[in-house]
């Protein structure tokens, strides 16, 4: 990863801690989520739709990639969403986040792009900053803390996070090459989102029913899918500029570490000791990945 992808990756990851930070102070993430898929898709429409016939930047591999990654992350923000209304932020958001980075190095292993000892070493650390997080304590660490009914929840949400990562990094490898190309994939990405996770809503149940009676909510909603947007286009050109979907995905979780340090500043959740220690094994593990990784 050069020094450039580095930053814009970093830079996604302040935005995207900012949007679930917003979402979580909202308290109905659900309805959130929708409002925030519905203002990217107005706005975007017209852009992407002139732009896009002009420069036909999408091949059909990557309309393929676009509709399967759009449908996991409409999963992905309905798991989520789920996960969120079970237990407190600093819990879900790390393990949700984490837990895709092992397996999206494997899948980098698999795909001939084999990591290097000290980029496991990075993703190592990365991962075990992001088990302890959830922990109130060292002395009560438990599996037990990872086996409730939000862990399913958590699963599915990292689930969702694979597939529409390598959909969106193979996405990436046969797109015109330019951040117009990502902007305008990502536009998809967020559009096609929006039915999975509508239809999920509504056959779980869990369709918002204030949305016309709560007016307010759009004052978060909007800023939130602004940052959304902005910080999965940086990802989404981060990807055209690297060959390791699984460094890129570790690097986002420096989110984690912004994520967490707000919510237990803000939102008083507890376990500060032990988090921020599991913080310091993010940050530890990103620095071999950027040092010693390439």
């Amino acid at each position: 990863m050069t020094t450039f992808v580095i930053f814009i990756v970093l830079l996604s990851t302040f935005m995207h801690a900012s949007w679930n930070l917003l979402a979580h102070y909202d308290r109905s993430e659900s309805l959130f989520y929708r409002r925030m898929l519905i203002f990217i898709i107005i706005v975007g429409f017209l852009p992407t739709l002139i732009s896009e016939l002009q420069a036909k930047s999408l091949p059909p591999l990557a309309w393929l990639c676009v509709i399967g990654s759009g449908f996991s992350a409409g999963l992905y923000l309905f798991f989520l969403a789920k996960s969120f209304e079970s237990a407190d932020f600093s819990v879900v958001y790390p393990v949700a986040r984490s837990l895709p980075v092992i397996f999206i190095g494997i899948i980098d292993t698999l795909r001939g792009r084999p990591l290097t000892a000290w980029g496991w070493v990075g993703i190592g650390l990365v991962s075990l900053g992001c088990f302890l997080v959830p922990q109130r304590s060292l002395r009560s660490f438990s599996w037990r803390s990872y086996l409730t009914p939000t862990t399913f929840w958590m699963l599915l949400t990292a689930l969702g996070t694979i597939g529409y990562t390598y959909l969106d990094k193979i996405a990436a490898e046969v797109v015109q090459q330019s951040p117009a190309t990502a902007a305008r994939y990502g536009y998809i990405y967020f559009a096609i989102s929006f039915i999975p996770y509508t239809l999920f809503l509504k056959f779980s149940h869990s369709s918002p029913s204030t949305e016309v009676s709560n007016p307010k909510g759009w004052k978060l909603a909007i800023p939130a899918a602004i940052l959304s947007f902005g910080a999965y286009w940086l990802i989404l050109w981060a990807y055209q500029l690297s060959p390791y979907a699984s460094y890129i995905v570790a690097f986002r979780q420096f989110s984690i570490v912004i994520g967490s340090a707000v919510a237990l500043t803000f939102y008083k959740e507890s376990g500060l000791a032990v988090r921020l220690s599991g913080a310091l094994l993010i940050t530890a593990g990103l620095i071999f990945i950027a040092v010693l990784g390439r």
